[in-house]
């Protein structure tokens, strides 16, 4: 008997001293994978602790975006629990389970705190980038315009000409065979989508000015102060960029024309003279169009704050907090508005009150895409998640989503059959991002023809974007798009 009580007494003192001894970072070295769920659904992530340069390191993969080993950094151990630097992700260790907790980092996720348990895995290979071989469009023709172009290409039915703004504040009118009928010079760079209402036609630039034009001739009707001194581009390879790529189209109602600016104010201006009515100043920039519903102007900020105010007068109505910018247009479908945010989210909001209906929870992406409603189906780009995306309107709910080559902030152009999608890209192609023009089946999500033009060693060299960072068009059978070389193409629609 005594000397069972003796064993017992070693195995208990044995479990003891184990429990109490502290893990040492050889302890956790090797391969972790997680598949953490929120807003119901999953998206794998990586995480790899060794030793580099003598020091216990840790990095991490988002297998969603693409984003392999990215470093954290250094590992500092403090019993059971470990965090890193410069770039902080605590972590406990649970011996029993063998398992690592926490939660994800605000550099990875800025807004929800979403839980991960991390456990041993195999090594993670970073798969071989895609070679997008899938059958291409006819191309109809092609036209230079001489300079990048980021602001969406607009369509005038009874012309037939396309309007295309570039970088270097050029408004190009293009009719239907290719030939360029006349031009503005703004001074300034273009980025916000022309907008053709009535005979009219509103283009907005870095300028300053909106200017309303004669669509047929260019002829300027007239033109209106809209920036009182907003701050300069930061372009997005420098550091403190804010990564503003586009501008504010404008809207207008019978009387008034209502347009959102760098500087943050929404104008409402007369119709026939551009005189400016009233004026509202918002949190921070605006680079969204604006849109209508019934008596109201729904816009929305740098700040994340979306905002309905009164046409007539400019007094607000109601305000939504987003969190986070929300870069890309407003849309108000029936009684819905529709805003892509920073926070990885599509909102949807009731358009009279500003109350939240629904989220759709995009992993690790912005959404600058505009979104795009046809037969209750919201379609949208993403960013780092490069995919398109088709969402129910009715309760945000998934019906499909289709990888694409780059990150497609742009708004996507919807007919009945398809959904034509531009996509930019950085460095040689094939690589993690690349630019090209796909042309998707709406209803099942599958990818009907691609058009990529690989970059040039000078693009390469300079580090530069390229592929469509415009809106493209489709209208009877061709598809209309403008690249980040400013040629404008127009394409067979159907292959």
């Amino acid at each position: 008997m005594r000397r069972v009580t003796v064993g017992v007494a070693f195995l208990l003192g044995v479990f003891a001293a184990t429990a109490n001894a502290e893990t040492k970072f050889s302890d956790l070295a090797g391969w972790w994978s997680a598949e953490p769920v929120f807003a119901g659904e999953s998206s794998r992530v990586v995480l790899h602790l060794l030793e580099h340069e003598g020091k216990p390191t840790a990095r991490l993969s988002i297998v969603a975006i693409g984003g392999y080993e990215f470093p954290l950094g250094t590992v500092t151990m403090n019993g059971d629990s470990l965090d890193t630097a410069p770039f902080s992700f605590p972590l406990a260790y649970n011996v029993s389970q063998d398992t690592l907790r926490g939660v994800l980092p605000k550099d990875a996720v800025p807004v929800h705190k979403i839980p991960v348990e991390f456990r041993r895995s195999s090594p993670y290979e970073k798969p071989a980038p895609p070679q997008w071989k899938i059958d291409t469009p006819s191309v109809r023709w092609s036209v230079e315009t001489g300079s990048p172009a980021w602001a969406g290409l607009e369509r005038d039915a009874s012309t037939g000409f396309i309007y295309t703004g570039n970088d270097a504040g050029v408004l190009h009118a293009i009719d239907a065979t290719g030939q360029i009928r006349w031009k503005l010079e703004t001074g300034k760079p273009i980025k916000g989508r022309p907008a053709v209402i009535g005979d009219g036609l509103y283009v907005t630039s870095d300028s300053g000015y909106l200017y309303k034009l004669d669509k047929r001739s260019g002829r300027e009707l007239w033109r209106a102060r809209i920036d009182d001194g907003s701050p300069p581009r930061i372009p997005a390879s420098e550091e403190n960029s804010r990564w503003d790529r586009y501008g504010s189209s404008v809207v207008a109602d019978g009387k008034r024309v209502y347009v959102a600016s760098r500087d943050k104010n929404l104008y409402a201006l007369d119709v026939e003279g551009g005189r400016q009515i009233w004026k509202f100043t918002a949190d921070d920039m605006m680079t969204a169009t604006p849109a209508l519903y019934r008596d109201l102007i729904v816009f929305a900020d740098f700040a994340g704050k979306v905002r309905a105010v009164s046409a007539g007068d400019g007094k607000e109505r109601w305000m939504y907090d987003a969190k986070l910018p929300v870069g890309g247009d407003v849309v108000v479908d029936r009684d819905r508005v529709l805003v892509g945010s920073r926070t990885y989210e599509l909102i949807a909001l009731d358009a009279a009150t500003g109350k939240e209906q629904w989220k759709h929870y995009y992993w690790f992406s912005w959404i600058e895409s505009p979104p795009v409603v046809r037969d209750g189906i919201v379609y949208t780009g993403s960013s780092d998640a490069t995919n398109v995306y088709a969402i129910d309107i009715r309760d945000g709910s998934l019906r499909w989503k289709t990888p694409v080559p780059g990150w497609a902030w742009s708004r996507t152009a919807v007919s009945d059959e398809l959904v034509i999608a531009g996509t930019a890209g950085v460095g040689a192609y094939p690589g993690s991002r690349s630019g090209a023009l796909v042309a998707i089946d709406r209803k099942t999500g599958e990818t009907r023809w691609l058009h990529l033009e690989p970059p040039t060693k000078e693009i390469i060299d300079g580090n530069k974007g390229w592929g469509f960072g415009a809106s493209p068009l489709i209208a009877d059978g061709v598809v209309y798009a403008v690249d980040l070389n400013g040629k404008v193409y127009a394409m067979e629609a159907s292959r």
